[in-house]
């Protein structure tokens, strides 16, 4: 189901511009990486800890604990109780005047760690090493030939907690001079989805990232999006 349908046209996504977000059970799959902490508000129990992979060519691991100090813990927003629209419209102040939003493509998963510091237990990446790294909140790193083949025997062997899995389809692309274009293949993809879905019951949540900026277009994000989603048992009606 959609619970944000998307712009028509589609627009630019960018740092901060939702297009869209649908849900299929405990799968969901957006534009803008943004929305990916308010789906998980919105499928767990924040009372619990949950143990996070994070897939994705960049870290998204900026954040701006000032801010989620004064908007939201000291101004008493309960953040898991907003909607998406409520979420998407959380401000923090611009350096000189004006506002911008609060949750952004790079920043989501330590501003929410921020609201709730109990949340995330250990803590797994798998990037291409870009943007800024936070060391302290990384437990372990893992390469592209590692990950495709042994995602469901670290999944599995953490079993005390559930896994939050976090994907940006951008994770399979790379830039050149001549642009972005697809770095991992299409078999590559299926491989990794078919070891995650090994491990399904494990798996709290999953949240899927298009990312069409990072990855040459609409068209193709699109394409690997639809692939993804068939290998999980549903169709995107995108």
């Amino acid at each position: 189901m959609w619970i944000k349908e998307p712009n028509v046209p589609l627009g630019e996504s960018f740092d901060d511009n939702l297009n869209f977000v649908y849900q299929h059970g405990n799968i969901y799959v957006m534009d803008n990486h943004l929305a990916a902490s308010w789906c998980w508000m919105n499928a767990l129990n924040i009372e619990n800890q949950y143990n996070l992979f994070h897939i994705d060519r960049h870290y998204d691991l900026l954040d701006h604990p000032n801010t989620v100090k004064t908007q939201i813990i000291d101004a008493g927003v309960q953040l898991n109780t907003l909607t998406l629209d409520q979420y998407t419209a959380l401000k923090q102040p611009m350096i000189g005047n004006g506002e911008e939003p609060l949750f952004r493509w790079d920043n989501y998963i330590v501003n929410l760690s921020l609201v709730y510091p109990q949340l995330f237990n250990l803590r797994n990446f798998a990037t291409h090493r870009e943007d800024t790294a936070n060391e302290d909140f990384i437990d372990q790193e893992f390469e592209i030939d590692y990950l495709v083949n042994n995602i469901d025997h670290e999944i599995k062997k953490e079993i005390q907690n559930q896994w939050i899995l976090n994907l940006d389809i951008d994770y399979f692309f790379g830039t050149s001079e001549e642009g972005k274009y697809q770095m991992l293949s299409d078999d590559y993809i299926i491989e990794l989805c078919k070891n995650i879905r090994k491990v399904a019951a494990n798996i709290a949540v999953i949240t899927i990232c298009l990312s069409p900026d990072c990855c040459g277009g609409w068209d193709i994000s699109i394409q690997k999006a639809r692939l993804i989603c068939q290998q999980f048992g549903f169709e995107l009606p995108l």
